[in-house]
């Protein structure tokens, strides 16, 4: 009986063993990675973009709680919150961005690649100008505008890593 349970435990690691091993490996393929300058553009413009965001709601959300605690004072007791750690985050972001997109520019070299990364460039510098609308606005706001911009950012990432390998 143990001479049969050991014969099975083989033909099974015979059999079984090296196509569950075979599919470990198959499920490893992936398409090919875009072209590193391009790679770290995206990495660094999205960071950016998400560092610049997060810096923005952290405003509203002062501003929300300064409007809270001042609701109806004609004599606030702290002053107003600024906006300036997102502005001057906003500035210098583009200014990497465009360094970073130079350098990517140079290794796409496929017309579709340029094309979807200008195509992402010019999203990108829309949404981090757009951050910071003219008019006051709610948390909630800026957070259902800020979803559909990131929503778009990551349709144009998709097909500019697909078009740039």
């Amino acid at each position: 009986m143990a001479r049969l349970l050991v014969s099975l435990i083989l033909a099974w690691a015979t059999i079984i063993a090296p196509s569950a091993h075979a599919k470990d490996v198959l499920a490893k393929a992936e398409e090919p990675a875009p072209a590193p300058a391009v790679a770290k553009f995206l990495m660094g413009t999205r960071l950016g973009y998400i560092t610049c965001s997060g810096k923005y709601r952290s405003y509203l959300e002062k501003m929300d709680l300064y409007l809270l605690m001042n609701e109806g004072s004609a004599n606030p007791q702290t002053p107003s919150p600024s906006n300036e750690a997102s502005t001057a985050c906003v500035h210098e972001t583009t200014l990497k961005g465009r360094s970073l997109y130079n350098d990517a520019a140079k290794h796409a070299v496929d017309p579709a690649a340029r094309t979807a990364l200008r195509e992402y460039m010019t999203a990108w510098e829309a949404s981090l100008a757009a951050l910071q609308p003219p008019k006051q606005e709610k948390l909630r706001e800026f957070e259902a505008r800020n979803k559909k911009q990131e929503a778009r950012l990551d349709e144009l990432q998709a097909r500019l890593e697909s078009k740039a390998h």
